[in-house]
């Protein structure tokens, strides 16, 4: 279902032609630095929850932090479609909190914008972010509700704005390395049991994986 979306939306930010076009197909793994953010839990009949939360990615387990794009370049510049996976703990909960974690996870989907200056490649982008909050506050259990498009379990959140600097260090013909720093902030506004929970997440990822690229 994710995968139709981010097909879709490609095709509508894609510009119809270009000269010397190429593809590019890139795909990383990596890790993000998630800062300290207010976070509101809300629950029907209980007092509101408000602190400072602490976040970290944890990228391996249960589930993989990646992200992967698809992009058309033409000359110096390009439109482009990611999806980032990316995944939040809560490490400092407060007593009526046992677990909370959105960790299959935060997915966005963005259109993005590329130029090449120099060395490096910048981008920005934007998109809607898909969350799959897990829960468990004042004994009360929201885990994979099916509430979210389509009654899956993806909710549709909130928003994301992107930005990007990635440097690729050639490996063989059309094939690189990547290695990408993209700042991300993020509004989300999810489900708990009999509530809501808000919170913005401001993170920095660093990225590292392969980058495919057609002839020219």
């Amino acid at each position: 279902m994710i995968t139709r979306i981010l097909l879709t939306l490609l095709l509508l930010a894609l510009p119809a032609g270009s000269v010397a076009a190429q593809w590019r197909l890139e795909a990383w793994f990596g890790d993000a630095l998630n800062l300290k953010t207010p976070l509101t839990i809300e629950q029907q009949g209980e007092p509101d929850l408000r602190f400072d939360a602490d976040w970290s990615t944890r990228p391996w387990r249960p589930t993989w932090y990646y992200s992967g794009r698809i992009a058309k370049w033409s000359g110096n510049s390009a439109w482009a479609f990611e999806y980032m996976h990316h995944k939040l703990y809560l490490d400092n909960p407060p007593p009526e909190v046992s677990a909370f974690r959105i960790t299959n996870g935060v997915n966005n989907l963005l259109v993005e914008r590329h130029w090449r200056l120099g060395g490096v490649e910048v981008g920005v982008g934007a998109g809607p972010a898909f969350a799959v909050p897990i829960s468990r506050i004042r004994g009360q259990v929201y885990a994979r509700g099916g509430g979210g498009i389509f009654k899956s379990h993806y909710e549709l959140a909130g928003a994301t704005l992107l930005g990007t600097v990635a440097k690729r260090v050639k490996l063989f013909p059309y094939t690189a390395g990547s290695f990408a720093i993209k700042g991300t902030v993020t509004r989300l506004d999810v489900n708990v049991a009999n509530g809501r929970a808000h919170l913005t997440n401001v993170a920095l990822h660093f990225q590292y994986g392969l980058s495919l690229q057609s002839a020219p």
